[in-house]
């Protein structure tokens, strides 16, 4: 019977292939059964010494499969692996190396604790490591082999349902959400500014993804442990290779390397990371110069283990950016640099198997330097300089307490933030620019607060079991700010869910809660003449979701949620084009003034990882944000009705290669108003969002092939980015055209996001 699902599960994906398990291997050749296991993705490295022509299986291991069949008939004769590199293994002597990551956390094991049940829902576990996640979404291999333009890891969390994805930015709204209603943390800490180039769409994120090990993405409905924003968390983890490890690579988008080190008998690890962007050398080869973007960022991390309960770690993470960005042969030209430090220690320490405690102290400096002009005679002129810089020096506290039944979770944060702005705008604005009967326009600008106080918080949630089925988790958080001086008292952020067990298979989950978001010290809206901050804004979640686990590795879940949103403050917006130099100086900037929005949705994810070479996920959301302003609801610029995401994978031997397809509704876009009496154009926001681009669609694809090495292992790889040079509209430009009784009518332009992108690269593993 279960052979007979089998293939009919294979047959209705129409996507994936079956591959049977290993005949009978007592008896076979050691080196030929390895060599087999290429077909299942695995490489590995050994000599005719380790591993003789004349050794064999002499009893019938108990694996079928993968690595758990390669250890058990090496282990037989003494042999054991090391993990060179993802999906490379060195065959070595003796049985102390293991190819499956290090624990990340501090104390050495105590004896064996029951498997965490995972109660919030829209969580999904990227790369993980370890299995406390009930479902992982991709495994770190196939992470690795995903396209992902320039590199970019967050670009993986774009496949994930609820994103919505321009294909330039690295990361965009999430179920219905602000950009900047997502938190970014590494090993614990938050990136206040976590991209590269980011006031130019923010192509590139500091999360090199040869340190990522994991990512945990949650959509909505987080813990108490993450507070301060309103939609989704991100929250990743670097790799902690536990012996020496080397990388080296070139694409046509950075050059990189990276060394790893044990020392002090193991008890010792380090890791250093450095990547350059090559966007720089790229634009000497475009038709039109376009400017000179150049980035560049560095992470080191040193962590021992004191003794058996208690490990330090030191982290630091640099970036440094310069661009020269121009338009309109150069009539438009601004200069730009930033540059972040992030530094921060941790101390992990276990007083008993029942209580750990983790502080962090840290400091993060920021620097964003902004210059440019536009110089169009007869038409407008101006110059803008926007300097600024932040600094917060921080201490938090995590613990964790296990008292029977029960899991406790508490602990709080300070932070102390000081910043400076300093911005200066002048611009003047001919009469009939941009359209015949225009007005002219002089606008002055100078604003320099100086903010500077605390930001606190404390929270504390606990985790409990019912009988066999029900798991129940609850928690608060408190969260204040003095720095923004609006006095507007402490934010109280409770949270619940509930998870209920169908059957081993099938799981029941449900999530509310309340999610706050101060404006960040880093967040003053200087540029569009507004000086001081608004107080704290907030979210309701509401969230369901039903996973099942059918058999020969297919998983479906299905996800409905509803976010209320209240006392959200204004945002500024370019409603006919986005992608400009100065979204300040342009006439068709606006603000949304909105009462509150809401934004709710359905997602369903299948995912497909039977055995053999093939994998895949296939997932479909439904999904409206709106604005609610003055009564009326209107649809935010990134609403998306539907959206697909498709991906399919093959890896045999040296071989990996994946093919993803991405599609959403076309976004909202505005049209002009045209005046009936002097025919001159204007933005009417009262029609706002009421027209819509055509649909996006992206086909992806990356194949990459491994070559074994006399020192480890080289990737080769190419890959295209929307390889049907697809053009998926983003912008609007109208252009006056004269009619033959005199009259101007005024004719829609479309321009598009990215074209085809082709890329390819080399990776040096050892």
């Amino acid at each position: 019977m279960k052979s007979a699902l089998r293939r009919v599960a294979c047959l209705s994906t129409g996507l994936l292939m079956c591959h049977a398990a290993m005949a009978q291997l007592q008896g076979r050749s050691v080196g030929d059964v390895l060599k087999d296991l290429r077909s299942q993705g695995l490489i590995f490295i050994y000599n005719d010494q380790i591993v003789p022509a004349n050794l064999r299986i002499e009893v019938e291991p108990g694996a079928t499969r993968g690595l758990d069949l390669a250890q058990e008939i090496l282990a037989a004769h003494g042999l054991a692996l090391s993990e060179a590199a993802p999906r490379v293994y060195a065959v070595v002597r003796g049985s102390s190396a293991t190819p499956e990551p290090a624990p990340a956390a501090a104390p050495k094991p105590e004896p064996a604790q029951p498997e965490e049940v995972v109660v919030q829902t829209s969580r999904y576990v990227l790369a993980t490591a370890d299995n406390i996640a009930p479902k992982e979404f991709l495994t770190q291999d196939e992470v690795q082999a995903m396209p992902r333009l320039a590199d970019e890891t967050l670009r993986a969390v774009q496949r994930l349902p609820g994103t919505a994805t321009n294909g330039v930015s690295s990361l965009g709204p999430i179920r219905g959400g602000v950009p900047n209603e997502t938190a970014i943390v590494l090993n614990g800490l938050r990136l206040y500014e976590p991209f590269h180039l980011k006031n130019f769409y923010s192509p590139v994120s500091l999360l090199d993804s040869r340190l990522i090990d994991g990512i945990e993405f949650y959509s909505g409905g987080f813990p108490t442990l993450y507070g301060d924003r309103m939609s989704a968390i991100i929250d990743a983890r670097t790799i902690r290779p536990s012996e020496r490890y080397y990388e080296a690579g070139i694409s046509l988008f950075n050059t990189g390397a990276l060394a790893a080190t044990d020392f002090d008998n193991g008890r010792g690890r380090a890791l250093i990371s450095a990547r350059r962007g090559n966007l720089g050398e790229l634009a000497q080869f475009a038709e039109e110069d376009f400017g000179k973007p150049d980035y560049s960022d560095g992470f080191a991390r040193v962590e021992y283990e004191l003794n058996d309960s208690t490990r330090i770690s030191f982290d630091a993470l640099a970036s440094g950016d310069q661009i020269v960005a121009k338009r309109d042969d150069g009539a438009q030209q601004a200069r730009a640099k930033y540059r972040n430090i992030y530094s921060w220690l941790t101390l992990d320490h276990a007083w008993s198997s029942d209580f750990s405690t983790r502080a962090i102290g840290s400091f993060t400096d920021l620097v964003n330097e902004r210059r440019g002009f536009v110089e169009q005679p007869g038409q407008r002129s101006g110059r803008v300089q926007d300097d600024r810089s932040f600094h917060i020096a921080g201490l938090r506290l995590e613990n964790t307490w296990n008292v029977g039944a029960f899991k406790y979770r508490f602990g709080g944060e300070v932070r102390k933030l000081w910043g400076d702005y300093n911005y200066e705008l002048d611009l003047t604005v001919s009469p009939d620019y941009p359209f015949p009967g225009s007005p002219g326009s002089v606008t002055s600008r100078r604003a320099s607060p100086a903010p500077q106080g605390y930001e606190n918080s404390v929270y504390w949630d606990m985790r409990t079991t019912l009988g066999q089925r029900w798991t129940i988790e609850a928690g608060l958080r408190a969260d204040v700010q003095t720095y923004d001086g609006t006095d507007d008292g402490e934010q109280w952020s409770p949270r619940m869910s509930v998870l209920y067990a169908l059957s081993p298979a099938t799981t029941l989950r449900a999530g509310w809660g309340r999610f706050f978001q101060s404006q960040g010290i880093n967040e003053l809206q200087v540029e569009d003449g507004i000086a001081t901050f608004y107080p704290a804004q907030h979210a309701d979640h509401f969230i369901a979701s039903l996973e099942h686990a059918f058999h020969e590795g297919f998983n479906l879940r299905v996800e409905a949620y509803r976010k209320n949103y209240r006392r959200i403050h204004p945002r500024f917006e370019n409603m006919l084009d986005p992608l400009v130099l100065f979204p300040e100086a342009e006439f068709d900037r606006v603000m949304i003034d909105a009462n509150s929005a809401y934004a709710e949705g359905v997602e369903v994810l299948m995912q497909m990882r039977p055995r053999g070479p093939w994998s895949g996920w296939l997932s479909y959301t439904w999904s409206q944000a709106t604005d609610r302003v003055d009564g009326a609801d209107v649809p935010r610029s990134w609403d998306q009705r539907h959206a697909i995401n498709l991906g399919v994978s093959w890896a045999r031997g040296p071989w990996n290669a994946t093919v993803i397809n991405s599609f959403h509704s076309g976004w909202p876009t505005t049209e002009l108003a045209i005046d009936p009496v002097t025919g001159v154009p204007s933005i009417d926001l009262s029609a706002r969002n009421r027209s819509r681009f055509a649909a996006f669609n992206s086909l992806d694809f990356r194949v990459t092939r491994t070559f074994l090495m006399p020192r480890g292992a080289l990737d080769v790889f190419v890959e295209v980015t929307n390889a049907t040079s697809r053009e998926n509209p983003c912008c609007v430009e109208y252009k006056p055209r004269q009619n033959a009784d005199g009259s101007v009518s005024y004719v829609r332009d479309f321009n598009s996001w990215l074209p085809l992108i082709p890329s390819a690269g080399v990776l040096w593993r050892y």
